[in-house]
Formats: C-alpha cells, structure tokens, sequence
C-alpha cells in the first residue's frame, strides 16, 4: 500500500509544469491590498506560472463581476480550436487575498494581489504556494518595460521567474 501511494504522489509531482525551487519557500509575499471592485471586468494573461488545470491553455481571460458578497468569475481559455470555461466566486479574506471557488473543484484556491500597476491596468495574482501566479492586463498586450516589472515583483514575491511563461493572447 505505502508503494502504491508513493507512486501516486511521485506520479502527481511529475504532471507538475512548475515546482518552486526551495529557496524561495521561505521568501515573504507583499501584498498589495485591493478593493474587488477594482478587479472587475475583463482581464487578459499575458504571462504565468501555469497551474497544472491550465495545461494546454492559450488565449486565457479572468472576466470579474460583482456580486452579492464579492466577485463571480468566469475563466476562458482555448486548448486547441475548443473553447474551455470555468465559473465561480473570488471573495475577499483578507488585505490583498482572496479565495476563489470554481465549480466542479472541491476547494477554493488561495488568490493573493502582490503587484498592481500605476495606471492600474495590470495585475500579478499569486499563491502562497508560488505554485501558480499570473500577470494579467486589461488588454491583450504589453510592453517589454511591464513584463520586466513584473518579473521583479514576482522575484521580490519568491518566484523563480526564469519559469515566468508568454501566454500566447487573442481576445475572444
């Protein structure tokens, strides 16, 4: 049975597209605290720590609208010619984190604001975990000067960003 579950969890690790590298476990986060009101409407990834669910994704939107207790969320992206959605809600815990249910998972994920741009139309998401983290913008594209920010505050926020990914964009 132990063998049977090692195998499991060595098997589970391996479907992985990004492990943090241990020196940047213990790396702080700096949060930047948001009102959800500032998150709504469409937003586009342009670059990410993919989580192992965004597998083959390409043209990937977040689009946030306020409801009744914070946000509801619907997620699209393409694999392929075949679009692919998921709904659910982002409500907020916390100065700069948030908890988003989608349906079908069996729990909510940990969202956590760490950079917002000046003019306030790029965002960097991440997860305590540095398991995941996205860069999204308002619009589809941007400058080599954004993404360098924004790998300095992924940096700064313990990613490795040599693992930071283009997310190749198109609006729907």
């Amino acid at each position: 049975m132990k063998r049977i579950l090692l195998l499991s969890v060595l098997a589970l690790a391996a479907c992985d597209p990004h492990t943090p590298s241990p020196r940047y476990a213990t790396a702080p986060m700096y949060l930047l605290d948001i009102a959800p009101e500032a998150l709504v409407g469409t937003w586009y990834e342009v670059a990410s720590f993919p989580a192992p669910f965004q597998d083959g994704c390409t043209h990937t939107t977040a689009t946030y609208a306020p409801i009744e207790g914070g946000l509801s969320v619907d997620n699209r992206c393409r694999r392929g010619a075949q679009a692919v959605q998921i709904t659910g809600t982002a409500t907020k815990v916390g100065p700069g984190q948030f908890k988003v249910k989608l349906a079908g998972v069996p729990f909510a994920g940990d969202y956590w604001v760490i950079g917002q741009s000046r003019d306030g139309r790029t965002l960097l998401v991440g997860t305590p975990t540095r398991l995941a983290g996205w860069m999204l913008h308002r619009d589809a594209h941007v400058t080599p000067d954004e993404r360098r920010w924004a790998a300095d505050v992924f940096d700064r926020n313990g990613y490795d960003v040599a693992a930071l990914q283009r997310t190749p964009q198109k609006p729907f």
